[in-house]
């Protein structure tokens, strides 16, 4: 299943958009989640469009929105796979 962030203005994406089977395309022509104080991302793909800049901020003690557990500055390295 594919879902879409289409737009100029999601520049707070706060929390978790989680989507272990599922394909994020992201088509924006501004910052997305620049302004966030964190940001987790769980897809099985994602795809930038349209040259958006996607920020993973990790201030995660800048929120009361709690963290899921396994991430956050306690749950170790992140990676990339492709």
């Amino acid at each position: 299943r594919q879902y879409r962030i289409i737009s100029d203005n999601a520049r707070t994406m706060l929390g978790t958009i989680y989507l272990p089977a599922g394909r994020l395309i992201i088509d924006s022509s501004k910052p997305v989640a620049d302004q966030s104080a964190y940001t987790v991302i769980v897809a099985r793909l994602i795809n930038l469009y349209e040259g958006p800049n996607l920020y993973l901020n990790a201030n995660y003690g800048a929120t009361s929105v709690p963290v899921p557990d396994g991430f956050g500055p306690k749950a170790g390295t992140a990676a990339l796979r492709s």
